[in-house]
């Protein structure tokens, strides 16, 4: 990723299971890649117009555009409900990279690209980064191998699960959304005192408009964050290198809800958990 433009971006693919690895052009600090496939005859090109109209930048039919959330209080900040369109494309994951890691696999992801136009994209509709348009062809091998992961991460519509080798070190995360929705995960390292009530509080409908909760703990100061992932569809799996700490961690998916806009953290998608 150089500060306009993705380098390296394939225009053809056949259908396979990819390693992906992102890298930093000079001055760029942090950048992140994802993979979009529209559903059914949708063209690329018009389903990216759907996606920017949604977020902010108009550049599609009215249809296209975002409505308030019904279920704000008076006087809240009004969540986005986005167009239907965008919980039926394909999100096969993706990667994203800081330019301070250092850790093996940084920056890196295995993938599955099965036939279709696909977006490549900056995980972020402003993203500097023009999306990139290609196409994948063939169908999907049926002997593909799987990389020997030792932690799983599920979602489902509305939690998350971590499930492994919870120890420091580096490991492989297989990461599957079992959901309805698309979801994705961000790694936090936190204090030890933080718990799931914690994040409830701190993640609570209308928190951003109120009295901040008294944690014992200042979020601002206490919380590292340690990746995030590409956004996942439903039955997707993805394989993401990580490398932990000792200390406790949260996972949380922020993507809006369907028909309400509401980000998953806000309605309990968030654990926490040790690694020891």
């Amino acid at each position: 990723m150089t500060a306009d433009a993705f380098e390296g971006a394939p225009l053809k693919l056949d259908a396979g299971r990819y390693l992906l690895t992102v890298t930093l052009g000079g001055g760029v600090d942090t950048g992140a890649v994802g993979f979009i496939s529209p559903p059914g005859s949708m063209s690329a090109q018009n389903f990216w117009s759907y996606l920017t109209a949604a977020t902010g930048t108009p550049e599609a039919s009215p249809e296209a555009m975002p409505v308030a959330s019904p279920v704000a209080e008076e006087g809240e900040e009004q969540p986005v409900v986005l167009p239907s369109i965008v919980y039926q494309a394909i999100w096969a994951g993706g990667a994203s990279r800081e330019s301070s890691q250092t850790s093996p696999g940084a920056g890196q992801a295995v993938i599955d690209l099965p036939q279709g136009q696909w977006i490549l994209w900056g995980n972020d509709p402003e993203a500097a980064q023009p999306p990139v348009f290609f196409s994948v062809s063939g169908s999907m091998p049926t002997d593909l191998a799987e990389p020997a992961s030792d932690i799983d991460v599920t979602f489902a519509d509305y939690s998350i699960t971590f499930d492994g080798t919870l120890t420091a070190g580096d490991h492989l995360m297989r990461i599957e959304n079992t959901g309805a929705e698309p979801h994705f995960v961000v790694l936090l390292k936190g204090p030890d005192q933080m718990t799931n009530d914690d994040l409830d509080k701190l993640f609570s409908p209308g928190m951003e408009a109120g009295t901040p909760p008294d944690l014992g703990w200042d979020p601002d100061k206490d919380i590292t964050f340690i990746l995030d992932t590409g956004i996942q569809s439903a039955g997707t799996v993805s394989w993401v290198p990580v490398t932990l700490e000792t200390g406790t961690y949260a996972g949380l998916c922020f993507f809006p809800a369907a028909g309400t806009g509401v980000d998953h953290a806000s309605m309990g998608m968030h654990t926490v958990f040790t690694v020891t």
